[in-house]
C-alpha cells in the first residue's frame, strides 16, 4: 500500500514539475511541494518499518520543512 502511495505522489510531483518547465507556469509549485513532501512522508515511514531510524527521522523532517514551505506560499 506504501508503495503505490509513494509511486501516486511521485508521478503527481512529476507532473507538476514537468508542467511548470514546459510552460513557465509556476502558480502550481505550491501543490507540487506539498506532493513532494507526501511522498518523502511515506518514504519516511518505510523508512521506519526497516528499522533504519536515522534515515526515517531526515525524511520526516525533510517532509516537515516542505510542507511548510508549501503552505507558507499558499498562504502567503
Amino acid at each position: 500500500m506504501l508503495k503505490i502511495l509513494r509511486f501516486l505522489f511521485a508521478i503527481i510531483t512529476i507532473s507538476f514539475a514537468l508542467y511548470g518547465i514546459l510552460s513557465d507556469d509556476f502558480s502550481y509549485a505550491p501543490l507540487m511541494l506539498l506532493f513532494m513532501g507526501g511522498a518523502m512522508l511515506v518514504m519516511g515511514i518505510e523508512e521506519y518499518k526497516r528499522n533504519k531510524k536515522v534515515s526515517a527521522s531526515c525524511l520526516v523532517g525533510a517532509c516537515l520543512l516542505i510542507f511548510y514551505t508549501s503552505f507558507d506560499i499558499m498562504l502567503g
